[in-house]
């Protein structure tokens, strides 16, 4: 197998045997897995989550692994499944560009109900953490562009969730090279464009189910079922250079972004925008005539009713959040119910979005996310404002007090004793 699926063999031997991290990559893996843990406590709120945990038993039977902020139980699969379901389901959680996706959502889940059931230190939960985050985003950012129908993390994610298995299951390098080709050939194949988030479909971009599907392809390959190892080798959706480059001499976890606003990152530049302007000038919503939005093409894709039908469409719709942005001066995830999709002031303002797609905008992305908001009153007077980066990005990091903040904000009265157990466990 060395011989044949060289580059697969060299990631797997990778993937068991690396295990020297700097205190600084230690550090930010912990703030990582905390930000993505207090994700979930939002998550259980949403109808996504709520209707899907009905049939927890019918589907995983009964098991005794948590599903975090709720008094439920699951199996080992299960706890897995419905923790990443809740991570993803308010779009509140951490992403990295070069994924162009949630690597956290998939890797967070698995390492640390996978490291309960395991009895795993904290040490190896870590270093599954950083492993599996590193896999998934390369195989993410390593696919040739003209093959990519969908941005989703679901369709590489299984990837990312089979490598950090691998670290905790102890798998050798044969058995993770088929932990890898389980994975690859059971993602979630995903529908292309923006079909998956466009409607509102609860199943969103598949993570909980790439999360399943890449546990269960490490599981199934550390008893001897094989996978399609070729995958890599022997077929071109990869560029191989791109897996390899750099391999161990940092860690892409460092460059991850977090969320400051609980909707797809995409919209983030231009609620900042807008937010911006609010803050430094004082005007009344009621004086809007209207709100000029110059943004990506790909952004306005992914705008589908006028008015978003749905908590799950309005995750992807521009104009909602701009509305939200300028009524409340924030976008969190309470804001994403039948309340405040219904509320009149928010429907006027909606009224008053007009979205253009820039050419200059949509040559940047995906590395860049860029956007600009001019807000026009009926007086003539006209706020403008350019955000080329979103906030809290790779080289604007926010502070562990800011994400403290927002960690407090989801877990409510067990938070402080929640968001110490992260950081004080003994490594």
């Amino acid at each position: 197998m060395e011989n044949k699926a060289p580059v697969l063999y060299h990631l797997a031997e990778f993937i068991i045997s690396i295990d020297n991290f700097d205190s600084l990559t230690l550090h930010q893996a912990k703030r990582i897995i905390a930000d993505t843990y207090a994700t979930a406590f939002s998550g259980i709120q949403t109808n996504a989550f709520c209707s899907a945990v009905k049939s927890n038993e019918t589907l995983f039977g009964k098991g005794d692994l948590p599903i975090w902020g709720t008094s439920l139980r699951s199996t080992l699969q299960g706890a897995v499944f419905f923790n990443a379901l809740s991570i993803s389901s308010t779009d509140f959680d951490e992403g990295h560009r070069q994924a162009v996706g949630h690597p956290a959502s998939l890797v967070v889940p698995t390492a640390l109900i996978l490291g309960e059931y395991l009895e795993a230190t904290y040490s190896e939960i870590l270093r599954a953490v950083i492993v599996g985050y590193e896999i998934g985003t390369r195989f993410s950012q390593a696919r040739i562009t003209s093959k990519i129908t969908t941005y989703s993390s679901g369709r590489w994610g299984a990837i990312a969730t089979a490598a950090t298995a691998a670290v905790l299951l102890k798998l050798n390098p044969t058995q993770t090279v088929h932990a890898l080709g389980n994975a690859a050939v059971l993602s979630p194949a995903m529908l292309g464009g923006s079909t998956d988030v466009s409607t509102g479909s609860m199943s969103k971009e598949g993570v909980a189910w790439a999360a399943q599907s890449g546990l269960q392809s490490a599981l199934l390959a550390k008893d001897g079922f094989s996978g399609p190892y070729l995958f890599v080798d022997e077929v071109d959706d990869y560029d191989n250079e791109k897996l390899l480059d750099g391999l161990g001499q940092s860690w892409l976890i460092n460059s991850n972004y977090f969320k400051p606003y609980a909707c797809c990152r995409w919209l983030h530049s231009a609620i900042e925008a807008t937010i911006k302007i609010k803050e430094k000038v004082e005007f009344d919503n009621k004086d809007i005539r209207q709100i000029e939005v110059d943004i990506f093409k790909r952004a306005i894709d992914l705008v589908g009713n006028k008015y978003p039908e749905n908590a799950i469409q309005a995750q992807f719709h521009l104009p909602f959040t701009i509305a939200c942005a300028l009524v409340y001066g924030k976008v969190i995830p309470s804001f994403f119910t039948d309340e405040f999709l219904r509320k009149s002031e928010i429907r006027q303002l909606i009224d008053k979005v007009e979205m253009t797609a820039s050419e200059e905008y949509s040559m940047a992305f995906p590395e860049k996310l860029p956007s600009s908001v001019n807000i026009i009153l009926k007086d003539g007077k006209v706020f403008s404002k350019e955000i080329q980066t979103a906030p809290w990005d790779a080289d604007c990091q926010p502070t562990d007090d800011e994400l403290q903040t927002k960690f407090l904000e989801q877990t409510g009265e067990f938070g402080e004793k929640l968001w110490n157990k992260f950081f004080n466990l003994t490594v």
